[in-house]
């Protein structure tokens, strides 16, 4: 009876994990070839969702990142972009064009899941993070946060590790 967010309510056009692979997070380990099915119903059934692969593993499993977000906010990521790599470097912009681009510009926030392989728990959290952020109905927080900032997911950084865990496990 694991409530993530206790008493929330969630929109129902959004899958859930277990109706989307056949088990709830955490009941058992999610592969990361789940992980990727799941990530693209999400992008399918939100528009508060974008997908980025962003690279390939040694053993060629896809690696990606979810961009949740605002639409609007979505609507300008290349200014976003543009703006934060402004930031970056002080010396090349006035303190009025920083001033406008800090009030201006949504904060970003990345979070990484599952570095090592045999962290089983941590990539159920990034999807449930992100099913959480798009999917919650009355719940002021997570408003917030898609109208207020960017949130960059990364459910799996090793997903060779991952499945190295999950068949030593699944043979033990």
């Amino acid at each position: 009876d694991f409530e993530f967010y206790p008493n929330a309510s969630y929109n129902s056009a959004i899958p859930t994990l277990e109706q989307v692979v056949g088990h709830r997070w955490g009941e058992k380990i999610t592969m990361h070839h789940e992980a990727e099915q799941y990530l693209r119903a999400l992008v399918a059934a939100s528009p508060n969702v974008q997908m980025v692969k962003y690279g390939q593993t040694w053993e060629g499993r896809a690696l990606y990142y979810l961009i949740v977000a605002s639409e609007q906010n979505l609507a300008r990521l290349d200014e976003i972009k543009a703006g934060m790599q402004k930031l970056a470097d002080p010396r090349k912009i006035s303190s009025g064009e920083a001033d406008n681009l800090i009030r201006s510009l949504p904060s970003i926030a990345w979070l990484e899941y599952g570095v090592h392989g045999n962290e089983i728990s941590s990539t159920d959290a990034g999807l449930l993070t992100a099913y959480h952020l798009v999917a919650a109905q009355g719940d002021t927080l997570a408003d917030s946060v898609l109208r207020y900032s960017v949130v960059i997911i990364d459910p799996m950084q090793n997903p060779d590790g991952r499945n190295r865990c999950v068949n030593y496990f699944g043979q033990t």
